[in-house]
């Protein structure tokens, strides 16, 4: 049975609000006062709504001529002010008045405050919001649930020579004082909470507008002073987005303008408020000379994901977080269909098959996972399901199914459901109807396991006599799942290749526990192929004689091996090594195929794959030592044949398959990339900044790093950390904090980065760099999780109430550690803490250490043989 959830009771809803904000950026607080425009469904003397850290002043209802003020004001209830009345409140509409304080605070969500240095070195701030997934109760009273629509009518008090930025147009400006304005923001469609924005500072834009749309919609990207032509790469793509999905969607854009906003202190990536999305400053800022070729395919995604939102999110809002994965799950496949749309030559789906598809594949092969549709009941729970489940798995389950119903009877059903659900809430099932009624399928009947149980398969495959077998079970990285854990029958589109002659549904798809079929027959080699371009969302393990022949037609260059099936071929067998389905050797026997690979996206699945086999088993220095040479070895060729120049005109994979196979290359001690990168990057520290570029390109300017730092010592870190103090692009300062990470040896080497993390010099989004560089560090992430423990109490205070934070602190200083020793501190460290806000996180990070631990004690010895009989 499903939790109860704590919500608000129905009995009065909001229609419209009215607010006025008083910002002050020198003390960090505001005053408030607004007027809800309420409706009384039953007469009642008692109204609750949301508020958190709000100081009320002042509180009335009007119906009619009659005003009265509240009997009492109490906050018993968790984030919830109950008014009190003396004479009921009758049945229909009412004016429901509050004068309110809060404060500006520095806490990445809410009504909040971002540091950043002008042109001469001071301290300046910008004030924004971040309201996602219950903050907006932080900046106003309100009912801060998604279901509780009503139209916002915003008002900014500030200085004259600041900006306001909100939702909509500015409708009119009033003088308060000479030295202050009131901004009048337009009136907002019906929208929820968590969407309303508004921003103050002192920023600049630029400005474009859409040239295909019936009523034109004016695109601007702010930013901070000097920042701005960062944002022109995203500002030329916007315009096209909105075009491409109002084409797509039958729907017209609602807005007369869209605006992004960089901010310098951001917890998440970027947030969809409508008509003013919000970004961290690396997810939206893109400069052709200095940022590394992976941005911008990063800054490509992010502004697409966000501007699918304003129509599946804000034009039509889940019910509940039940269904946060219709917001994200689809706004990421949707969003990766429009740079694929917009940028044909990157491989996207490609890059999706090897990113978002094992993201999900990987967290879902986990006890500790949840179903897509998961119940949520506290507003406490929300922020963890922002993960790979409602994201990674959510968009690949879409993907799957948008390729069984064709992706344009899909998107007719996709305009069917915005057209009936426009600015209301919807459920998942609301979806589903849409589709199965454009389709003429009962798309629920093949869905719903899909997004209400847990879990994936895996086809565990057989040959014998001319005939194969695929049987399928649920997938665990533990591989002991129960019978009853293993009751589920998934419907599986199988994607074989050749086609069977005896399977007549053209989807292929597997209904049942087993399948068998006659060996398909391939023209040009013995091999076949089960899920062609991996869209089905499963695990494949086939018999060893299979993937031989597939092996051979890799190394062959056979083109019906195309990018996504090597990749996922690769992404299979390594996922199946990890459980215990296969194991290392039989992993290690593929990857040699793989010898002739070329793909950008290949190979950046090989350089992580190999790299967390050497992470994983570095409990062993010789085994660390010897596939450390299989790497070197294996990426010997290609780092001679492309070098460390990157041709200004240089196509985009090009550039990016060269900085994987430099950092695959410099983290195996490849003998002459550690030359180079030790002799580039002391040319780099003594040149000036407009020399740096030429010296050493920012897509290999990590791993130059990481090789100077760990093959130097405090000289070199020294260096990197002056380069991260004066360097203004945050895109390089993340860098830099990643790679001395990464590479710093020593304790107190290890302590200086922790306190360097913690100063004002780091912003606190920007902590988590350390840790994913200290997670990949064999001589340093022991101490980190040391430092973790002594220093929770100030992570605590720093992070309670951001999106996943202390659980990204828990998880990934232990991600890549096998020791038994961690799980028991685990456990003994968090039996008397209140682990409601990361239980998930602790469980899954618990869980992995499990997972790797009996993975080393099965295949370590097998690991050391297996190089050492290669003659590594």
């Amino acid at each position: 049975m499903a939790p109860q959830r704590v919500v608000l009771p129905t009995n009065v809803t909001p229609v419209h609000y009215d607010i006025k904000l008083r910002p002050d950026l020198q003390t960090f607080v505001f005053s408030g006062e607004e007027t809800i425009t309420v409706k009384v469904h039953e007469a009642t003397s008692v109204i609750k709504l949301n508020t958190k850290d709000l100081t009320i002043q002042n509180v009335s209802i009007t119906v009619g001529e009659i005003t009265q003020k509240p009997v009492s004001i109490d906050n018993k209830e968790d984030q919830v002010t109950a008014f009190t009345f003396a004479t009921e409140i009758p049945k229909g509409e009412a004016l429901l008045s509050i004068d309110f304080d809060g404060e500006i605070n520095d806490k990445m969500n809410g009504f909040y405050r971002s540091s950043y240095k002008d042109k001469d070195g001071s301290t300046k701030h910008m004030a924004v919001t971040q309201f996602e997934a219950t903050s907006a109760r932080r900046a106003f009273p309100c009912w801060d649930e998604p279901s509780a629509k009503a139209t916002f009518a915003i008002a900014l008090v500030i200085p004259s020579e600041l900006t306001a930025l909100s939702n909509t147009p500015i409708e009119r400006m009033t003088a308060v004082e000479p030295e202050e304005v009131t901004i009048y923001f337009e009136k907002t469609p019906v929208m929820s909470t968590y969407l309303v924005a508004f921003a103050v500072g002192d920023f600049e834009y630029i400005e474009t507008t859409t040239t295909e749309l019936d009523t034109p919609v004016v695109c601007r990207v702010y930013t901070l002073p000097g920042l701005v032509e960062q944002g022109r790469f995203a500002l030329e793509i916007t315009p096209k987005i909105l075009e491409y999905f109002t084409k797509i969607f039958g729907a017209p854009y609602p807005l007369t303008k869209l605006d992004h906003i960089a901010v310098p202190d951001f917890d998440a990536g970027a947030m969809e408020n409508w008509g003013l999305i919000t970004y961290r400053t690396v997810a939206l800022l893109y400069d052709e000379k200095t940022s590394a070729a992976h941005m911008k395919e990063q800054v490509a995604y992010t502004v697409a994901h966000e501007i699918a939102h304003q129509w599946f999110g804000n034009l039509v809002t889940m019910e509940w977080w039940d269904h946060l994965w219709l917001n994200e799950g689809f706004a990421t496949w949707v969003g990766t269909l429009a740079v694929d749309h917009l940028f044909p030559d990157w491989d996207t789906w490609a890059n999706f098959t090897i990113n978002e598809y094992q993201q999900g594949l990987s967290l879902d092969s986990l006890r500790s996972s949840h179903p897509i549709e998961v119940p949520v009941a506290d507003p406490h729970e929300i922020h963890q399901i922002f993960d790979a489940i409602s994201y990674s798995k959510g968009a690949s389950v879409i993907r799957m199914l948008s390729n069984w119903l064709t992706v344009d009877v899909f998107l007719a059903g996709i305009r069917r459901y915005l057209k009936k659900h426009a600015y209301e809430n919807a459920t998942t099932n609301d979806l589903w109807d849409a589709l199965s009624r454009e389709s003429g399928v009962d798309v629920r009947e093949f869905m719903d396991t899909w997004t209400r149980v847990i879990g994936v398969p895996i086809l565990n495959v057989t040959e014998e006599e001319g005939l194969v077998t695929v049987e399928q079970h649920r997938f665990l990285s533990t591989n002991d799942a129960t019978p009853e854990e293993d009751q589920t029958i998934w419907w599986v589109p199988l994607g074989i290749s050749p086609r069977p002659v005896s399977i007549v549904d053209p989807n292929q798809t597997l209904k049942t526990r087993k399948l068998s079929f006659e060996v398909p027959q391939q023209k040009d080699g013995g091999f076949y192929l089960i899920n062609k371009n991996f869209t089905g969302v499963f695990r494949t393990n086939y018999p060893a004689s299979a993937i031989r022949h597939l092996g051979q037609a890799i190394l062959a260059g056979n083109p019906n091996l195309g990018v996504a099936e090597r990749a996922g071929l690769l992404a299979d067998q390594a996922s199946l090594a990890t459980s215990g389905h296969s194991s290392v050797e039989r992993l290690l026997d593929l990857i040699q195929y793989y010898k002739n690979e070329k793909a950008f996206v290949v190979w950046d699945l090989l350089d992580g794959k190999l790299n967390n086999i050497t992470q994983v088993f570095s409990v062993n220095d010789r085994t660390y030592e010897r596939i450390q040479h299989f790497q070197s070895k294996l990426i010997d060729r290609m780092v001679h044949q492309l070098g460390w120049d990157f041709p200004k005109d240089e196509d985009y994979l090009t550039s990016r398959l060269r900085g994987v196979i430099l950092s695959c290359a410099g983290r195996s001690g490849h003998e002459a990339t550690v030359k180079e990168a030790k002799r580039r990057f002391a040319l780099f520290m003594a040149a000036d900044s407009a020399e740096q570029d030429k010296i050493l390109h920012p897509t290999a300017r990590k791993m130059a790093f990481e090789v100077a730092i760990s093959q130097g010592g405090v000289t070199e870190f020294d260096q990197v950390m002056a380069y991260y103090t004066n360097t203004p692009k945050q895109d390089q300062q993340s860098m830099c904090l990643m790679a001395m990470g990464a590479a710093v040896r020593g304790q107190e080497l290890i302590q200086r980065i922790f306190d360097f993390a913690l100063s004002e010099q780091v912003r606190s989004q920007d902590f988590p760099y350390v840790l994913a560089g200290l997670s990949m560090n064999i001589k340093a992430r022991q101490e980190a999780w040391s430092w973790i423990k002594n220093n929770w109490s100030t992570l605590v205070a720093r992070y309670t109430g951001n999106m996943g934070m202390l659980g990204f602190c828990i998880k990934i200083p232990v991600s890549k550690m096998a020791d038994a020793a961690v799980l028991k501190d685990l456990d003994d460290f968090f039996a008397d803490k209140d682990t409601k806000e990361f239980d998930r996180d602790l469980e899954q990070a618990k869980e992995g250490l499990r997972i790797r631990g009996k993975w080393v004690a099965r295949d370590g010895a097998a690991l050391e043989s297996w190089l050492v009989e290669q003659g590594y």
